[in-house]
């Protein structure tokens, strides 16, 4: 069974065992009361009941079933959250979620044809994501932009990209 990690616990917040998380999966259906999720937490994994989920302040918090202290959250922090990959809802129409970028073939489409770039190896997030592709001296970061990604193919595991000269050797 393939699993997402989807939100990292940050801290404590109260005294009745909620906490802070930082999201990975920024999609708040995977975050819904009642749902089950993986812990993973200094090597111990465990299954947990989501009791609740909100944003406050600008900050994420939740609540697990079974952690009702400020001593049992102090415990879980640092712990990884993760889901199966076939719980996970279906992306929105024409969405797609970061992962699945993984392993796709990108080619920089040039007036005079395509050249082969390399593999998705990772999906770099932040401000703009950044697609890296490749690996040690090959690797190319591109930036995931309307401008650079001209058009994903899922299905067939294809990327196409509009690199600026330079880009490639810029990263090396």
């Amino acid at each position: 069974m393939n699993f997402i990690r989807i939100a990292r616990i940050s801290r404590t917040q109260g005294l009745q065992g909620a906490v802070r998380v930082e999201r990975i999966l920024d999609d708040d259906r995977v975050m819904e009361s009642g749902r089950r999720v993986q812990m993973m937490a200094g090597g111990h994994e465990q299954t947990v009941e989501i009791e609740f989920f909100r944003k406050q302040h600008g900050r994420f918090v939740m609540k697990f079933r079974g952690i009702d202290s400020i001593e049992d959250a102090e415990k879980i922090i640092g712990a990884e959250l993760r889901i199966a990959e076939e719980e996970l809802p279906p992306a929105e129409e024409g969405a797609f979620y970061t992962f699945h970028l993984r392993g796709c073939r990108v080619y920089a489409i040039k007036t005079d044809g395509e050249e082969y770039i390399g593999e998705v190896t990772d999906v770099l997030v932040g401000g703009t994501p950044i697609l890296q592709v490749g690996s040690g001296k090959q690797e190319t970061l591109i930036p995931f932009a309307e401008t650079m990604v001209r058009k994903i193919d899922l299905a067939g595991r294809r990327i196409e990209v509009n690199l600026p000269d330079g880009l490639r050797e810029l990263n090396r």
